[in-house]
C-alpha cells in the first residue's frame, strides 16, 4: 500500500522552510496573522517551489546541490528548527487560563497568610 506523504512549504510563517509533518507545518503557521503554506505531494516539487520563492524574494542565490547528491535519510532544506522562547510556551492551556490559575493560587496564598496572621494575634 502506498504511503500518502506530503511535505508543507511555509512561506510566511513564524519559521519558513520545508515541513514534513503537518504537526510541524501548523505550529508555524496557526495564529500567524497573514501565513501563506502550501502542501506538494514530493519534496523535489517542495524543494524546488521554495527555492524559486527564495531566489525571487531576497538578494541571495539559494545554491542547493542536485537532490541525488544529498542523502536520502535527510531531505534538503528540511532542517528541524527551533522557534523563539517567546513563541514557546511551557503548558497547551490558552494563556488566559494560566493567568486566572496563577490569580486564584494568590487569592488562597493570600488568604492563608491573612488567617495565619489573625491566628497569631488574636
Amino acid at each position: 500500500m502506498a504511503e500518502n506523504r506530503f511535505y508543507y512549504v511555509v512561506f510566511i510563517g513564524k519559521v519558513p522552510g520545508i515541513y514534513d509533518t503537518w504537526i510541524a507545518c501548523s505550529e508555524q503557521v496557526i495564529r500567524f496573522p497573514g501565513a501563506v503554506f502550501k502542501k506538494y505531494r514530493s519534496l523535489e516539487e517542495a524543494n524546488n517551489v521554495w527555492t524559486s520563492y527564495v531566489e525571487a524574494h531576497s538578494n541571495v542565490q539559494v545554491l542547493s546541490p542536485p537532490l541525488a547528491q544529498l542523502p536520502t535519510d535527510y531531505p534538503p532544506l528540511l532542517v528541524p528548527v527551533q522557534a523563539n522562547m517567546d513563541d514557546q510556551t511551557t503548558s497547551k492551556l490558552p494563556k488566559q487560563c494560566v493567568y486566572i490559575a496563577m490569580l486564584l493560587v494568590g487569592a488562597v496564598i493570600g488568604i492563608l497568610i491573612f488567617l495565619v496572621i489573625i491566628y497569631i494575634f488574636f
